[in-house]
């Protein structure tokens, strides 16, 4: 019972209240193509699902870590760029990762898709930027600017392993290590037999510098294959990354943070194991 106790405490007081929105950035967004209607917020709406719609002036929400030198995660929620389930997919994880130490931004890219065929474009250079500015300001959130990590959920997951892995000019920013949690769009196709999308527009990295290490969480009965975490995965050792894959055998999509299924209570558990395996996170 007393261990139990001092658990909970102990989780407390590594929790953080988190502090008012900030923009992404200092005016009009770049690549913007779509019009403010009349009265329309352009932060945003939150729909009847609780969900975040109508993204024009892209924001993040920072918990900061309890203790200085925490890694710091910029988490992406998920919604198909079209949305942002930013409860279970955001503040909830933002609350998980708090509580065992690190600091965390959860970040309101742009939504919807502004090109149908590259839905990925506007919501990349969101979070680019963000990992910019969460490297100039982490001390001032207890995180050490050298652990920057890039946390996605389904799309978020995809735009996640574009940041992370896709080729583009060498001094763009890129994430200190990565998490995708049932990353959609890694295929070229959402089956089990496809094949990672490769090239420019893809999430497979250039031969040359070592990839950031890498964990999945997927659930096999998801209808987003888990088979593409794991081809990810292996792709990443092949060339020369570190990757650790967690499939359980039901769960479905979109469970995020929550008590919906037994994925969705264990993930950030082992998540915060590989942080320590990795040196990103001291022990408790």
């Amino acid at each position: 019972m007393k261990t139990v106790l001092f658990a909970c405490l102990a989780a407390l007081a590594l929790s953080a209240d988190p502090l008012a929105p900030q923009p992404v950035w200092p005016g009009t967004p770049p690549a913007e193509t779509l019009t403010l209607k009349p009265g329309q917020d352009p932060k945003g709406i939150i729909n009847k699902n609780g969900h975040r719609a109508d993204v024009m002036i892209p924001e993040f929400v920072v918990w900061p870590a309890a203790h200085p030198g925490a890694p710091i995660v910029i988490i992406c929620p998920g919604g198909g760029y079209f949305i942002l389930a930013e409860d279970h997919e955001g503040a909830e994880v933002a609350r998980r990762l708090n509580a065992f130490g690190c600091a965390a931004v959860v970040l309101r890219y742009r939504v919807p898709r502004r090109d149908p065929l590259k839905p990925w474009d506007a919501p990349t250079l969101d979070a680019r930027r963000t990992i910019e500015l969460v490297r100039a300001h982490a001390p001032e959130w207890n995180a050490d600017p050298k652990k920057v990590g890039l946390l996605g959920f389904s799309a978020g997951g995809n735009l996640a392993a574009r940041v992370a892995y896709t080729p583009a000019a060498a001094e763009v920013a890129r994430p200190d290590f990565t998490v995708m949690v049932y990353p959609a769009y890694l295929f070229e196709k959402d089956q089990p037999n496809s094949v990672l999308r490769e090239g420019p527009e893809g999430v497979v990295p250039p031969k040359g510098p070592k990839p950031v290490p890498a964990f999945f969480a997927h659930s096999a009965d998801d209808r987003v294959p888990a088979e593409g975490s794991m081809a990810l995965a292996a792709k990443l050792k092949s060339l020369g990354g570190s990757s650790e894959v967690h499939v359980w055998a039901t769960g479905g999509h979109g469970w995020g943070a929550s008590d919906r299924c037994p994925a969705a209570k264990a993930w950030t558990n082992h998540l915060r194991d590989w942080l320590i395996d990795q040196h990103f996170l001291a022990p408790l």
